[in-house]
């Protein structure tokens, strides 16, 4: 993170930052940078300007735990440089002398300033200007966008036209073409040898004073046009074959033959332009056809390519058609989204019937050798239609104009660090159009998880996380991911797929069914901590209710002291919940006498989602780290479900709040993994619903509590609790089991 932050100055060493500071001694004490040790290499220096005087101070890491801590003092350690520089921000560093705070960040430099390719007061106009003095291609100027000044434009004279491409800008540094550079002048060296765009290099530089370059250099008097170009619009180039020949009239215009490879690199309407055999020029769109290649990118057979007969039809094309005699079209039919045909010719009739009886037999055995490799996934049960659908999801980089560019099979996968940026972009909104995945970035070395609830609120379809670690994140996957059979697979509610939906606005969603949630945690059984040597627990329970920011929250029970065979709470809360659809429940089990860092306090835990889970008295079979179901460790909780609205009993959570998820025709299913846990498949009509069947529970069975009564309540309640503690005893006693 604190690769882009203005006051990380890199490789720079203690006498450069002691002049880049003092350069900037009018910005006062407070003024800072941090920079790469040189001498303890791996470790960061703080340098900062106090009382017109640099002091420098090391920046410390250990490892603790597996993973990498950052600190100036030993009590206050941090897990990265962005958070321990953002903390000295606010709070004061001390030394043994003084005490300071970091208020500004020292400047970069500047190192493009006095280039003679940079344009400091040029426009788009006045630079269109200066590339035509020049009529080579690679001719080039930078200069500030003329709509901000924060934003560097590259002005380059490509085929004839002049480009101009926003530099795109993270913090300090610059991507381009997905390699980060530090300043311009790093850019203009890198791509001064190598090709920037279409073959071309920045190789004439060009300023308002002076044109550096070779004597091949001339003047034109023809003005080339100027167009805004994206660096990201140059991976959209596309390769088409002519299956007719075309003679451009006009100079703009470009004339080829038939079957002629055309790279096409603009698309005007019926108007496209493209490059072929060094000449640039438009050509209308009927004249051509798109070829199927790996990314549209041209093949490294040059003029050759390869053609699959599989699910290809072959047959001869009239000489009115094709332009030539002789000729004959393969034509790709199993291409669902872009089929494609080549037309070919031969020099004879004879040669043409030749061609056709070895390329049928060429297609029947190809075809016999794909019937094969279809009966042998039969066989081993691998869905094939499954393997179809990951061939067509295409990995993309996120685009922010998505509603008009973005196509349905096109993925969008990003790391954990990159999600909050992108959701101020638009990615609720992308969500519901096109799929994404996220996963966690590369330096957790440790297997740590990140917590995939803000990635489940806005909408993103595959979250990633490191499976073989039992932590909350993975607690809180199994728990969500238990509903719908265990499959693997929530249908989202609909209001997920509304443009205006914001995860931080629950409140205004209207499509939902808000509730009022009451969980009274009555006692449980048999709870203890996985070191049993360390004597007699003091259970405690944290009930959580986890979903959109307004719905989360959690409370906690007290602590009963040195019980944990039998302990009893009898404690009531009372949580609102806006989107219960997407909302989970989460009892958490814990020693409330854990003292020290080597002590693990679990006891339990349960995750259960709140759309799935009955109502009633419920005996909650507690789980280890990994969800795995521990044996004889349980909950008795009272759950009670009202409508915020007119405080309605909501008598089955699986129907009223997924009513808006059933497919029509699907099947009447229910799981009962558990007393709590009720998870609906799919359903085609709420009328016809039947309660499911309960499971054998090992405490309570369920209970409706229909009566009004206060005090019929109460003594059926306490009735509950005597009959719970009766049926501990008898299980102690070895009587049941």
């Amino acid at each position: 993170m604190h690769i882009t932050e203005e006051w990380f100055h890199g490789k720079t060493d203690r006498d450069t930052a002691r002049i880049r500071l003092l350069e900037h001694k009018d910005k006062g004490n407070g003024l800072f940078l941090v920079r790469d040790s040189t001498i303890f290499i791996g470790d960061y220096s703080l340098s900062f300007l106090h009382n017109e005087k640099v002091h420098h101070c090391r920046i410390r890491t250990r490892m603790v735990n597996g993973e990498k801590k950052y600190y100036f003092l030993e009590n206050k350690q941090m897990d990265t440089l962005y958070e321990l520089i953002s903390h000295y921000t606010k709070e004061r560093l001390r030394t043994p002398n003084f005490s300071t705070t970091l208020i500004t960040p020292c400047p970069q430099p500047c190192p493009h300033l006095g280039m003679i390719w940079f344009c400091e007061k040029t426009d788009r106009n006045r630079a269109e200007e200066l590339l035509n003095t020049v009529q080579q291609d690679g001719a080039f100027l930078l200069r500030f966008s003329s709509t901000d000044k924060n934003v560097f434009v590259l002005s380059l004279r490509v085929d004839g036209e002049i480009w101009h491409y926003h530099l795109k800008r993270d913090g300090r540094i610059f991507v381009v073409n997905q390699t980060i550079f530090e300043n311009l002048n790093q850019i203009v060296e890198y791509y001064s040898t190598r090709e920037f765009v279409r073959g071309i290099c920045l190789k004439y530089p060009v300023g308002e004073d002076t044109i550096i370059g070779s004597a091949g250099i001339c003047c034109s008097t023809d003005r080339a046009l100027g167009c805004y170009m994206e660096l990201k619009d140059i991976d959209k180039e596309v390769l088409v074959r002519a299956i007719e020949s075309y003679n451009g009239s006009l100079p703009c215009e470009l004339s080829f033959p038939v079957n002629a490879v055309i790279n096409v690199f603009r698309k005007d309407g019926d108007r496209w332009r493209g490059k072929y055999r060094g000449r640039s020029g438009f050509f209308p769109s009927r004249c051509v056809i798109e070829l199927e290649t790996s990314d549209n990118q041209p093949s490294e057979l040059g003029p050759y390519a390869a053609i699959d007969l599989a699910d290809s039809l072959i047959e001869e094309v009239p000489f009115e058609i094709a332009g030539r005699p002789f000729a004959f079209k393969i034509r790709r039919v199993s291409t669902h989204w872009n089929p494609s045909e080549y037309v070919l010719a031969a020099n004879s009739s004879e040669e043409r019937e030749d061609w056709l009886n070895i390329l049928h037999e060429l297609m029947r055995t190809v075809t016999d050798r794909n019937t094969l490799i279809r009966t042998r996934e039969k066989n081993l049960r691998i869905a094939s239609e499954l393997s179809d659908l990951v061939v067509y999801c295409q990995a993309v980089p996120f685009n922010s104009q998505f509603a008009t560019q973005g196509n349905f099979y096109e993925m969008c996968s990003f790391s954990e660090t990159k999600f909050e940026k992108l959701v101020e972009r638009g990615l609720v909104q992308f969500n519901a159009r096109q799929l994404s995945r996220v996963y966690p970035q590369g330096s957790r070395v440790t297997s740590a998880n990140y917590d995939p609830v803000p990635m489940w609120n806005a909408a993103c379809h595959m979250v990633a996380l490191n499976y073989q670690t039992g932590d909350r994140s993975m607690q809180l996957n199994q728990g969500k991911f238990m509903a719908n059979g265990q499959c693997g697979y929530v249908l989202k509610p609909s209001y997920m797929i509304d443009e205006m939906f914001s995860p931080d606005a629950a409140e205004v969603v209207s499509t939902s069914c808000p509730i009022i949630l009451t969980v009274h945690v009555v006692g449980g059984q048999h709870l203890s901590r996985k070191d049993r040597n360390r004597g007699i627990c003091s259970p405690t329970v944290t009930v959580e209710v986890v979903g959109l920011p307004a719905d989360s929250t959690s409370v906690r029970t007290r602590a009963i002291a040195s019980n944990g065979l039998n302990p009893v709470w009898n404690e009531k809360f009372i949580f609102k919940v806006y989107c219960p659809e997407i909302a989970l429940l989460r009892l958490y089990v814990e020693d409330g006498d854990f003292m020290g860092p080597k002590m693990d306090p679990f006891i339990g835990q349960a995750v259960y989602p709140l759309d799935c889970i009955r109502t009633g008295f419920r005996s909650v079979p507690l789980r280890n780290q990994y969800s795995e179901e521990l044996e004889l460790s349980s909950l008795l909780v009272y759950l009670d479900m009202r409508r915020r609205s007119n405080e309605a009993e909501v008598l089955n959570p699986h129907v009223d709040l997924q009513s808006d998820r059933y497919v029509a025709g699907g099947l009447h299913k229910t799981l009962t993994s558990s007393g709590v846990f009720s998870a609906r498949l799919n359903s085609t009509d709420q009328s016809s619903f039947t309660v499911p069947l309960t499971p054998n529970l090992s405490v309570a069975k369920q209970v409706q509590v229909l009566m009004d009564s206060t005090s019929v309540e109460y003594f059926f309640f306490f009735f509950m609790i005597i009959l719970y503690d009766f049926f501990i005893f008898l299980q102690e006693m070895f009587i049941i089991y």
